[in-house]
């Protein structure tokens, strides 16, 4: 009876390409792929299972766990502004000191290098990029994160990026952040740890 994959191809007379030397069209086919429900099954329950092998396994608790964090900026360096248009572009490099909550919830202060670029509009609206490193006891942790206020609304976003050495490996969070200071802000993440 076979494995049900039916696979027809017809050739459309309607379009008949033109060949010239040195260029071989390959004729139009109308390539048709019509499974019947024996192989459609099996292929939806494989797909389903590589979708529930690559999320984190919840029921082994691997459930995101709320982690309230500051951050301070103790040094800026490499600080460029350069104006294009009505909109105002300024980035520098820093350093500071950044909360992060361990798997043991735990919550120690990593010190972190990175660099940030903001855009200011004339109007007052402005959104800014960051990547930063923290480092906590001979490991690392990648973050990447970004804001925007637009007409007084303020959204952001900050996670986690890479997989983390050392006792930061196996930790991935995501979350949010607001400014507390010139230099300072708080984040609320959700970390889930592997490992």
């Amino acid at each position: 009876m076979g494995n049900g994959l039916r696979l027809w191809v017809t050739q459309n007379e309607d379009h008949k390409p033109k060949t010239t030397e040195g260029n071989q069209i390959m004729k139009n086919r109308n390539i048709q792929f019509k499974p019947r429900a024996g192989f459609l099954i099996p292929l939806l329950l494989v797909c389903l299972a590589a979708v529930f092998i690559s999320v984190p396994n919840l029921a082994s608790g691997a459930a995101p766990g709320r982690c309230e964090g500051t951050v301070e900026l103790t040094s800026q360096s490499n600080f460029q502004v350069r104006q294009a248009g009505r909109q105002t572009f300024v980035e520098f490099d820093f350093t500071g000191l950044h909360d992060i909550c361990l798997a043991d919830h735990s919550v120690v202060t990593g010190i972190v290098e990175g660099h940030l670029v903001q855009r200011i509009s004339a109007d007052g609206d402005f959104s800014l990029t960051f990547d930063e490193v923290l480092s906590y006891n001979d490991g690392t942790l990648g973050y990447r994160g970004e804001g925007s206020l637009t007409g007084g609304n303020w959204q952001s976003n900050v996670m986690t990026v890479g997989l983390g050495t050392g006792p930061l490996a196996g930790i991935h969070g995501q979350g949010t952040f607001v400014f507390t200071g010139p230099a300072s802000l708080a984040d609320v993440i959700y970390y889930v740890y592997t490992p």
